[in-house]
């Protein structure tokens, strides 16, 4: 089961889209336009958007393009009843991850979201992001901003351990049971590592764009920038 969201005007089309989607067992939330629609993908937790194009309030080109701007990955569904190239490429060039023309078949459209489910279960268990860094688990690759930066092997599973409990304070200890009470690690080995990466990923940005935070007697945070303006 997966909770969707569904962002289409047209009711009959709605109506059998809910009904089939809740035969298969997911959680379906409806949205009849755009505006309303976008507001409710901003509140997250979804596994795939159903986004039709031609929308009252705010059009589907529009509702993609504003969460992309936000760094919502959220894979999108795009629908609608235009069958023009150029219209398939402008909604994928704004971010969409699929698009399936009207009318279409309903076992088309189940299968469709599946590929999307089983795509998004593969990434979320091969990348951590954290506003703009992104950590790639399965080939130990970090980039912020889009742009590489080379860790040493420690470093990397400091980070990988603060990344994955981001917004949550990890104490000192914690992070030297990565490498299993290891005689090399003394008290201030992992204070050694927290300047490297601070370095190497923090130092060039304002206080407040940066990510890597001190919280004395505790231990460290990664955390979302808290300057970072939202749309």
């Amino acid at each position: 089961m997966a909770r969707l969201l569904l962002i289409e005007d047209e009711e009959l089309l709605g109506e059998m889209i809910v009904e089939g989607l809740e035969a298969a067992r997911h959680e379906l939330a409806w949205c009849r336009n755009g505006a309303e629609g976008f507001e409710r993908a901003c509140e997250g937790g979804w596994a795939v958007i159903l986004l039709d194009l031609m929308l009252p309030g705010m059009d589907g080109w529009s509702v993609c393009r504003r969460l992309r701007d936000r760094r919502d990955t959220t894979p999108i569904l795009m629908l609608t009843a235009r069958d023009e190239v150029e219209e398939k490429v402008r909604g994928l060039e704004l971010g969409a991850d699929d698009y399936l023309t009207k009318p279409f078949a309903f076992p088309e459209f189940k299968a469709r979201i599946a590929a999307l489910l089983r795509r998004e279960r593969l990434q979320r268990r091969r990348t951590i992001q954290v506003a703009d860094l992104v950590i790639d688990t399965d080939l130990h690759e970090v980039t912020r901003a889009g742009k590489s930066v080379a860790l040493t092997r420690r470093e990397f599973e400091l980070l990988e351990a603060l990344a994955a409990r981001a917004g949550h304070v990890v104490s000192k200890e914690a992070l030297r049971a990565l490498w299993g009470g290891d005689a090399e690690v003394g008290s201030n080995t992992i204070d050694v590592h927290m300047v490297a990466l601070r370095r190497k990923l923090d130092s060039e940005r304002p206080e407040n764009a940066r990510l890597f935070h001190t919280v004395y007697g505790l231990g460290y945070v990664l955390r979302e920038p808290s300057g970072e303006a939202q749309p």
